[in-house]
């Protein structure tokens, strides 16, 4: 026979639990929208246009990304989920549009989905993407890491590394990923003064925008 006081002990527990599994269903109903929204933005490529056109009128396909960014960013953390796992689909254009949306969203430039998002829960993945078969990917990813900011210095060796690839708005954006980092990025230095010899006058000029950024006196 059950005494009391184990009795007690497993009713306390029961009704401890309740309002978890109270809320799971909505926890997953918000993490279900959020992939759905995520395997939307695939219709759009993988760059932002002017919402209006040249005669006044709504462009239809960036009022719907409007429209989208808005819904993602409605849902703040919750999305970034959904997001990371964007940046792995099978499908490029939606890997593109992840990251795309990650630069967005995290940004202090874009007025798209309102006040800054904290995408640093999305590092792991954007490391992951910078080795990405796309360059579209590449240069997105290291974008959008360097909106993130001295916290995501982890990232340091896999944007070095993108500064040797051969395409060259990879390197570019590598640049741009490790001066968005600042001096967290100082490891890098070695590497951007070498890329100030390289072939293309954009890797150079924005190679040494890094190291500026970077070695802060």
């Amino acid at each position: 026979m059950v005494s009391t006081k184990l009795l007690l002990i497993i009713v306390m527990l029961a009704a401890l639990a309740w309002p978890a599994t109270d809320l799971l269903p909505a926890q997953r109903e918000r993490a279900s929208s959020a992939d759905d929204l995520v395997r939307q933005l695939g219709v759009f490529p993988a760059s932002l246009s002017a919402s209006t056109r040249s005669d006044g009128s709504n462009d239809p396909i960036e009022q719907r990304r409007h429209d989208l960014y808005a819904r993602l960013r409605a849902l703040g953390q919750e999305a970034l989920p959904a997001l990371a796992r964007g940046l792995a689909d099978s499908d490029v254009q939606i890997r593109r549009n992840a990251a795309l949306f990650l630069n967005v969203a995290a940004s202090s430039w874009s007025s798209l989905t309102g006040p800054s998002l904290d995408i640093h829960s999305c590092l792991p993945a954007l490391i992951a993407a910078l080795h990405d078969v796309d360059p579209r990917v590449r240069a997105l990813a290291a974008q959008a890491i360097g909106e993130i900011g001295p916290t995501a210095a982890s990232a340091v060796p896999d944007l070095v590394a993108l500064l040797g690839n051969p395409d060259e708005g990879s390197r570019n954006s590598a640049c741009i990923g490790l001066a968005g980092l600042g001096p967290a990025a100082r490891e890098a230095l070695p590497a951007l003064r070498q890329a100030l010899s390289d072939q293309s006058p954009d890797v150079r000029r924005f190679a040494q925008r890094a190291i500026d950024k970077i070695d802060v006196r």
